[in-house]
Protein backbone atom coordinates (compact mmCIF):
# COMPACT_ATOMS: atom_id res chain seq x y z
CA UNK A 1 0.00 0.00 0.00
CA UNK A 2 1.19 3.30 -1.12
CA UNK A 3 3.45 5.06 1.21
CA UNK A 4 2.65 2.32 4.71
CA UNK A 5 5.54 -0.25 5.20
CA UNK A 6 4.96 -3.68 4.95
CA UNK A 7 5.16 -3.94 8.36
CA UNK A 8 2.27 -1.60 9.18
CA UNK A 9 -0.28 -3.49 6.79
CA UNK A 10 -1.71 -5.82 9.39
CA UNK A 11 -2.80 -2.54 10.87
CA UNK A 12 -4.73 -0.70 8.21
CA UNK A 13 -8.32 -1.92 8.67
CA UNK A 14 -8.34 -0.76 12.01
CA UNK A 15 -6.30 2.43 11.48
CA UNK A 16 -6.59 4.16 7.90
CA UNK A 17 -3.35 5.10 6.01
CA UNK A 18 -3.20 8.70 7.36
CA UNK A 19 -3.50 7.48 10.96
CA UNK A 20 -0.34 5.32 10.38
CA UNK A 21 1.34 8.17 8.44
CA UNK A 22 0.59 10.32 11.73
CA UNK A 23 1.64 7.57 14.14
CA UNK A 24 4.79 7.47 12.02
CA UNK A 25 5.31 11.42 12.63
CA UNK A 26 4.76 11.35 16.53
CA UNK A 27 6.80 11.02 19.77
CA UNK A 28 6.25 9.87 22.60
CA UNK A 29 8.53 9.91 25.93
CA UNK A 30 8.52 6.35 27.61
CA UNK A 31 10.11 7.13 31.24
CA UNK A 32 11.47 4.18 32.52
CA UNK A 33 12.14 0.96 30.04
CA UNK A 34 12.26 -2.16 32.49
CA UNK A 35 8.65 -3.81 33.10
CA UNK A 36 6.38 -1.60 31.67
CA UNK A 37 8.62 0.40 29.63
CA UNK A 38 9.61 -2.71 28.06
CA UNK A 39 6.18 -4.00 26.91
CA UNK A 40 5.54 -0.70 25.77
CA UNK A 41 8.52 0.14 23.74
CA UNK A 42 7.89 -3.19 22.19
CA UNK A 43 4.05 -2.16 21.06
CA UNK A 44 4.62 1.03 20.23
CA UNK A 45 7.03 0.36 17.93
CA UNK A 46 4.58 -2.19 16.30
CA UNK A 47 2.22 0.39 15.98
CA UNK A 48 4.31 2.47 14.20
CA UNK A 49 5.41 5.52 16.25
CA UNK A 50 8.10 6.96 14.31
CA UNK A 51 10.27 8.43 17.39
CA UNK A 52 10.74 7.57 21.06
CA UNK A 53 12.73 9.08 23.65
CA UNK A 54 13.46 6.59 26.14
CA UNK A 55 14.43 7.54 29.55
CA UNK A 56 16.25 4.54 32.36
CA UNK A 57 19.06 5.61 34.50
CA UNK A 58 18.97 1.79 35.82
CA UNK A 59 20.70 -1.30 34.32
CA UNK A 60 19.27 -4.51 34.25
CA UNK A 61 19.62 -7.37 37.48
CA UNK A 62 18.80 -10.73 37.37
CA UNK A 63 15.59 -10.23 39.61
CA UNK A 64 14.05 -8.29 36.64
CA UNK A 65 14.05 -11.66 34.28
CA UNK A 66 11.12 -12.31 36.30
CA UNK A 67 8.84 -9.78 34.49
CA UNK A 68 10.62 -7.24 32.30
CA UNK A 69 10.44 -8.37 28.32
CA UNK A 70 14.44 -6.92 27.71
CA UNK A 71 16.15 -8.14 30.42
CA UNK A 72 17.66 -11.73 29.40
CA UNK A 73 21.24 -13.08 30.35
CA UNK A 74 22.56 -11.13 27.36
CA UNK A 75 21.70 -7.53 28.85
CA UNK A 76 22.15 -7.77 32.02
CA UNK A 77 24.41 -4.95 33.53
CA UNK A 78 23.59 -3.56 30.45
CA UNK A 79 21.86 0.32 30.57
CA UNK A 80 17.94 -0.45 30.16
CA UNK A 81 17.42 3.13 27.88
CA UNK A 82 20.39 2.24 25.55
CA UNK A 83 18.89 -1.91 25.25
CA UNK A 84 15.04 -0.77 24.66
CA UNK A 85 16.85 1.08 21.53
CA UNK A 86 18.42 -1.66 20.44
CA UNK A 87 15.12 -3.64 20.27
CA UNK A 88 13.31 -0.95 18.62
CA UNK A 89 16.14 -1.11 16.19
CA UNK A 90 15.59 -4.55 15.53
CA UNK A 91 12.25 -4.93 15.05
CA UNK A 92 12.22 -2.18 11.66
CA UNK A 93 13.93 0.53 11.21
CA UNK A 94 10.95 3.54 11.06
CA UNK A 95 11.01 4.69 14.64
CA UNK A 96 13.93 6.34 15.34
CA UNK A 97 15.06 6.73 18.99
CA UNK A 98 17.29 9.00 21.42
CA UNK A 99 18.07 7.54 24.59
CA UNK A 100 18.85 9.26 28.07
CA UNK A 101 20.38 7.24 30.61
CA UNK A 102 19.49 9.56 33.34
CA UNK A 103 16.67 10.81 35.64
CA UNK A 104 13.92 12.54 33.80
CA UNK A 105 14.15 15.09 36.36
CA UNK A 106 17.71 15.94 35.65
CA UNK A 107 16.50 16.28 31.37
CA UNK A 108 16.02 19.64 30.30
CA UNK A 109 12.79 20.56 28.22
CA UNK A 110 13.68 19.80 25.26
CA UNK A 111 13.92 16.36 26.07
CA UNK A 112 10.60 16.13 26.82
CA UNK A 113 8.96 17.98 24.00
CA UNK A 114 6.87 15.24 22.43
CA UNK A 115 3.07 14.52 21.80
CA UNK A 116 2.43 12.17 24.83
CA UNK A 117 4.54 10.74 28.21
CA UNK A 118 4.05 7.44 29.52
CA UNK A 119 4.87 6.88 32.73
CA UNK A 120 6.60 3.39 33.76
CA UNK A 121 8.35 4.14 37.03
CA UNK A 122 8.03 2.43 39.93
CA UNK A 123 8.35 5.08 42.52
CA UNK A 124 5.47 7.13 43.60
CA UNK A 125 7.30 10.31 44.39
CA UNK A 126 8.74 10.00 41.15
CA UNK A 127 5.22 9.74 39.69
CA UNK A 128 4.31 12.85 41.69
CA UNK A 129 7.21 14.64 39.99
CA UNK A 130 6.38 13.18 36.61
CA UNK A 131 3.24 14.24 36.35
CA UNK A 132 3.84 18.18 37.82
CA UNK A 133 6.55 18.20 34.83
CA UNK A 134 3.85 17.39 32.55
CA UNK A 135 1.49 20.16 33.62
CA UNK A 136 3.86 22.57 33.39
CA UNK A 137 5.11 21.78 30.14
CA UNK A 138 1.11 21.32 28.83
CA UNK A 139 2.05 17.19 27.69
CA UNK A 140 -0.57 14.29 28.06
CA UNK A 141 0.62 12.03 30.22
CA UNK A 142 -0.57 7.90 30.40
CA UNK A 143 0.11 6.43 34.34
CA UNK A 144 0.40 2.92 34.92
CA UNK A 145 1.46 0.77 37.75
CA UNK A 146 1.64 -2.16 39.15
CA UNK A 147 2.22 -4.98 41.75
CA UNK A 148 1.23 -8.69 42.64
CA UNK A 149 -1.71 -9.72 40.03
CA UNK A 150 -3.03 -5.79 40.09
CA UNK A 151 -2.48 -2.98 38.46
CA UNK A 152 -3.92 0.29 37.37
CA UNK A 153 -3.80 2.89 34.32
CA UNK A 154 -4.83 6.31 34.12
CA UNK A 155 -4.63 9.33 31.50
CA UNK A 156 -4.01 12.56 32.92
CA UNK A 157 -4.47 15.50 30.74
CA UNK A 158 -3.17 18.91 30.52
CA UNK A 159 -4.83 20.85 33.59
CA UNK A 160 -5.68 17.35 35.09
CA UNK A 161 -4.92 16.24 38.58
CA UNK A 162 -4.96 12.69 38.20
CA UNK A 163 -1.72 11.56 39.92
CA UNK A 164 -2.33 13.96 42.96
CA UNK A 165 -5.50 12.49 43.49
CA UNK A 166 -4.37 9.11 43.24
CA UNK A 167 -1.05 9.70 45.32
CA UNK A 168 -1.76 12.76 47.71
CA UNK A 169 1.44 13.86 48.99
CA UNK A 170 0.36 12.97 52.63
CA UNK A 171 0.14 8.53 51.39
CA UNK A 172 3.56 8.76 49.90
CA UNK A 173 5.82 6.39 52.05
CA UNK A 174 9.19 4.69 51.04
CA UNK A 175 8.75 1.19 50.16
CA UNK A 176 10.07 -1.05 52.54
CA UNK A 177 11.14 -3.59 49.78
CA UNK A 178 10.31 -3.93 45.68
CA UNK A 179 6.53 -5.34 46.03
CA UNK A 180 6.51 -8.74 44.17
CA UNK A 181 5.20 -8.65 40.59
CA UNK A 182 4.36 -11.09 37.88
CA UNK A 183 4.77 -10.65 34.01
CA UNK A 184 1.20 -10.94 33.37
CA UNK A 185 0.18 -8.47 35.06
CA UNK A 186 3.07 -5.67 33.58
CA UNK A 187 2.18 -6.84 30.00
CA UNK A 188 -1.63 -6.33 30.32
CA UNK A 189 -0.68 -2.80 32.00
CA UNK A 190 1.93 -2.12 29.96
CA UNK A 191 -0.76 -2.84 26.52
CA UNK A 192 -3.86 -0.79 27.98
CA UNK A 193 -0.47 1.77 28.52
CA UNK A 194 -0.22 1.40 24.55
CA UNK A 195 -3.69 1.70 23.62
CA UNK A 196 -4.33 4.72 25.58
CA UNK A 197 -1.29 6.61 23.89
CA UNK A 198 -2.32 5.27 20.57
CA UNK A 199 -5.70 7.23 21.09
CA UNK A 200 -3.75 10.35 22.55
CA UNK A 201 -1.96 10.42 19.69
CA UNK A 202 -4.95 10.01 16.75
CA UNK A 203 -6.93 12.12 18.83
CA UNK A 204 -9.57 9.50 19.48
CA UNK A 205 -11.93 9.59 22.15
CA UNK A 206 -11.58 7.39 25.70
CA UNK A 207 -13.51 7.02 28.91
CA UNK A 208 -10.41 7.86 30.68
CA UNK A 209 -10.56 11.44 30.96
CA UNK A 210 -8.53 12.51 34.80
CA UNK A 211 -9.81 8.60 35.73
CA UNK A 212 -7.70 5.39 35.72
CA UNK A 213 -8.67 1.83 35.23
CA UNK A 214 -7.99 -0.85 38.12
CA UNK A 215 -7.05 -4.38 36.99
CA UNK A 216 -7.69 -7.28 39.49
CA UNK A 217 -6.46 -10.59 37.04
CA UNK A 218 -7.18 -12.88 39.80
CA UNK A 219 -10.77 -12.55 39.25
CA UNK A 220 -10.90 -10.79 35.21
CA UNK A 221 -12.13 -7.67 36.85
CA UNK A 222 -11.62 -4.09 34.98
CA UNK A 223 -13.17 -1.37 36.97
CA UNK A 224 -12.95 2.28 35.91
CA UNK A 225 -12.56 4.96 38.95
CA UNK A 226 -12.58 8.35 39.47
Amino acid sequence: MADIPVWFERNLGLLSAAQQQTLGRSRVAVIGCGGLGGYLVEELVRLGVGRLHLFDPDTFSPTNINRQLLAVQATLGRPKAEVAAERAAAIHPCTATRVFPTDFRRADDEALRVDVVVDCLDAIPARRDLAARCRTLDLPLVHGAVTGWYGQVGVQRPGDDLLDRLYPERTVRPAAAPPPVLACTVAVVASLQAAETLKLLLGLPSPLVNSWLHIDLRDCSIERMG
